[in-house]
């Protein structure tokens, strides 16, 4: 019997398992993870092996359902499936996002604990800053994690880019992660000394008992003496079971947490009922509210390959490339209030005059989005595009950060109506991309700014782009482009950058659209509601999204609740 099972090797999981651990070392956890420890595979430590790890066995390579508002089409989907789970095979970003989504996610569910400043000591905490005269009240020395500025890595076209977005009125400053990451800053990387540091490789986990290529295949609960169910012991696919004397946590992830708590008979009723699962406990919201960044990435072909501007031209060889992703700047901004305004308007059906000064999504200032240069093609997965990958074609990820489109997590069909159904069948799972107007406003904003940006590169005697790439059939984007047009490309082109979130929301009660407390799943100590002993320590406890590649977000998350599980917060 283990003192803790935590079911999930990932990110969360593995935090989690260490700082219990470290506090009280007599404990006995035990961690099960689906996929295998992979730590030492080079496609998994090198920076350059990351363009390699979709599609492969070290990660779930999923589709959405067909995508409405994407003209049907499904999107790829992704996520880590080994010990160390995303941390182990994402593109390693470190970016901790806006002030004022933490707040908001305090303000939702009424504990100032999630609030920025409640997870400041957690964020330092994780983290040893590569710059020792930044502000210490932001940043921590200490940490297992290493930042590294892609700065490191001199660009040849980095100084064309900055002064083009400079003149189109992008702020610089200085640091991406101090709380307020509105503007132009260097790009903050977890790659230290050009390898990859997965969670489960930088927390120690001496002690712990890890069983990697396992599946839990569903949660017991028994009776307590309060009359509530509380979660006992794990089934495995295998058919053994482990049992738990204090707690037993879930880290699956935003995509498996719901689909392990449903197969186990704890989520909305009328869900279960279609599937013959019985409903043990009725939680209504499990698997809704799910939220992902979607993101359009635009390509464009520069003049004079050969001066080795881009990769993988051999020019473009110093030693220093292959130590991170080609990128060096990152930028945050806000989408124009008038914008949201008349977007937040239309989606919830009221007069412009009815959305107050005050909302959420426009005070305080809010990033709405991202744009990220890249210096090299990554064409988004299933889009088909074509991009070369000959030296010549820039990309410029922009993402949606803020997204108001909620989906869901819900359970396919089994394969054999006279079987059960089983947790290594991938859950339906429906993004709702692009559904609001909102969402719409934002993108469009986003992309329009950085085609204004673009449009100065291709100017003067000698211009550093030649013209933008669009896909087969479609005009290149301007800035005479109508909204029809970039909505048009977004249907045919957008992706995702694997930020999936909020299907197990933390908070009770009214709704976010109405500045009350979002409907959950899980307390604001990452407890199900209705059930003893079992907690939900992953990014689908975040109620509302951050603008930001997770990571940071979720580190922080696993290092208070242990802190809380521990007693100690």
């Amino acid at each position: 019997m283990a003192d803790y099972l935590i079911i999930g090797g990932g990110l969360a999981g593995c935090v989690l398992a260490s700082r219990l651990k470290e506090y009280e070392p007599a404990l006995k956890i035990i961690i099960i993870e689906t996929g295998p420890d992979a730590t030492e595979n080079p496609l998994i430590t090198e920076p350059m092996g990351t363009m390699q790890l979709h599609n492969s066995p070290f990660e779930y390579n999923y589709k959405t359902v067909p995508q409405e508002h994407y003209d049907g089409r499904e999107v790829f989907q992704a996520g880590g499936k080994l010990l160390s789970g995303s941390s182990a095979v994402n593109y390693a970003a470190w970016t901790r996002g806006d002030r004022a989504d933490y707040d908001l996610w305090a303000k939702l569910v009424q504990d100032k604990r999630w609030s920025y400043d409640g997870l400041l000591p957690y964020f330092r905490r994780t983290e040893s800053h590569h710059d020792s005269n930044v502000d210490p009240h932001q940043h921590g020395f200490s940490g297992p994690i290493h930042s590294t500025p892609a700065l490191d890595r001199t660009y040849p076209l980095t100084a064309q880019l900055k002064a083009a977005y400079a003149t189109i009125g992008v702020k610089p400053i200085p640091d991406h992660n101090g709380g307020d990451n509105k503007g132009m800053a260097p790009h903050i990387e977890n790659w230290f000394k050009g390898k990859r540091q997965p969670a489960g490789k930088a927390y120690n986990l001496s002690g712990i008992e890890v069983q990697t290529n396992k599946t839990v295949k569903r949660i017991t609960l028994s009776p307590s003496s309060n009359n509530r169910p509380k979660a006992t012991s794990v089934e495995l696919d295998n058919g053994e079971t482990l049992t738990a004397s204090k707690e037993i946590i879930l880290s699956c992830g935003a995509l498996h947490t719901p689909q392990l708590l449903m197969l186990s008979g704890i989520g909305p009723s009328d869900e279960l009922a279609k599937h013959n699962i019985s409903c043990l406990v009725s939680s209504p919201h499990v698997g809704k509210n799910l939220t992902d960044h979607s993101s359009l990435t635009q390509f464009y072909r520069i003049n004079h390959p050969e001066r080795g501007l881009c990769a993988p031209n051999p020019a473009f060889n110093h030693p220093s490339f292959i130590e991170g992703f080609p990128t060096d700047y990152i930028i945050a901004e806000s989408t124009p209030t008038p914008l949201i305004k008349a977007a937040l308007a239309t989606d919830l059906n009221v007069p412009e005059t009815e959305i107050s000064d005050t909302h959420s999504h426009i005070s305080p200032p809010r990033s709405h989005y991202e744009i990220l240069p890249m210096y090299a093609p990554t064409e988004v997965p299933l889009t088909n595009m074509g991009i070369p990958f000959d030296g010549s074609i820039i990309s410029i990820g922009i993402l949606n950060l803020l997204p108001t489109s909620r989906g869901s997590i819900t359970l396919p069909p089994p394969s054999n109506p006279d079987e059960a159904h089983a947790i290594t069948t991938p859950p339906l799972i429906d993004p709702n991309y692009y559904a609001t107007a909102t969402d719409r406003a934002i993108l469009r904003s986003a992309i329009r700014r950085n085609i204004s940006a673009f449009e100065l590169l291709m100017q003067g005697d000698d211009p550093v782009v030649e013209a933008e790439v669009p896909p087969p059939g479609f005009p290149q984007l301007t800035s005479k482009s109508t909204d029809e047009e970039i909505d048009a490309r977004v249907r045919r082109c957008a992706g995702t950058f694997y930020h999936v979130s909020g299907s197990c929301s933390m908070g009770s009660g009214g709704g976010e659209g109405g500045g009350g407390r979002v409907e959950g799943v899980v307390d604001s100590e990452c407890r199900v509601l209705g059930v003893d002993g079992l907690r939900v320590v992953d990014a689908s406890v975040i109620p509302t999204p951050i603008s930001a590649h997770y990571m940071v977000a979720v580190y922080a998350l696993a290092e208070q609740m242990a802190d809380i599980i521990a007693g100690r917060a």
